[in-house]
């Protein structure tokens, strides 16, 4: 109950703080209570300042929301990857569009969650002297280890096509590359999903947890299309 009540008002506070005004006319957004969920088969109520608090509060980003932003830039960047071999090697026209809608869909992503990291970590983290060395300051996907920055472990990401797979997509054309590309593109599909479901439960930031839950329902439509596209 406690994260359904967070979540929610965390997400209408930022709501209302990007449409709200001090002129609001009587019966405009402005005037809209923000209501906390009752128990289950109870009433909402408009919530107490203590409660607008409180979820004010946990609107920060947690460690988790962090951690998901910068693996899943990564393993965008491999599904990016995998696109851009398509075009010379593809036979299925289907597939051909697919790969197209793909490539077109992730780029913009990464760039929402580089503003993500931007905003909440990177940004405030140059003007905290304790943050100077902080790896990737400057946007880079990179974690702070003992011996310096070091990427994040991409065998450690569900779904990650290993430089092997990769190699072999691209020796590959033809009928050959369009079922190599399904069946490492589904996989890589079905990590995402898998780590943007992990961050629902872990994670904190209402933007994040809005960008995952989004993830989990594109990828779910675009595995169907890649799992039907060489049967039609």
């Amino acid at each position: 109950m406690r994260r359904s009540l967070v979540v929610t008002m965390g997400a209408v506070l930022l709501f209302l703080g990007g449409t709200g005004c001090a002129d609001s006319a009587p019966g405009t957004a402005g005037d809209v209570p923000v209501l906390a969920p009752g128990a289950p088969g109870g009433t909402a109520t408009p919530a107490s300042e203590e409660q607008l608090a409180a979820a004010l509060e946990d609107v920060r980003h947690n460690e988790a929301d962090h951690d998901y932003i910068v693996a899943m830039i990564a393993h965008h960047g491999q599904a990016l990857e995998m696109t851009a071999l398509a075009p010379d090697r593809v036979r299925d026209p289907g597939l051909r569009t697919l790969a197209e809608r793909i490539d077109l869909a992730q780029q913009p992503e990464i760039d929402l969650m580089e503003d993500w990291l931007e905003t909440n970590v990177y940004g405030p983290g140059r003007e905290n002297p304790a943050h100077q060395d902080y790896c990737g300051l400057e946007g880079g996907p990179d974690h702070h280890g003992a011996d310096g920055c070091v990427e994040p472990d991409h065998s450690a990401m569900p779904g990650m096509a290993t430089p092997e797979q990769l190699d072999e997509l691209e020796a590959a054309s033809g009928a050959e590359f369009d079922a190599l590309f399904v069946e490492l593109m589904v996989a890589h599909h079905e990590g995402g999903v898998s780590m943007a479901e992990d961050v629902m439960i872990d994670g904190r930031h209402p933007r994040v947890l809005t960008m995952a839950n989004d993830l989990i329902t594109d990828q779910r439509v675009e595995i169907g299309r890649l799992e039907s596209v060489l049967d039609d």
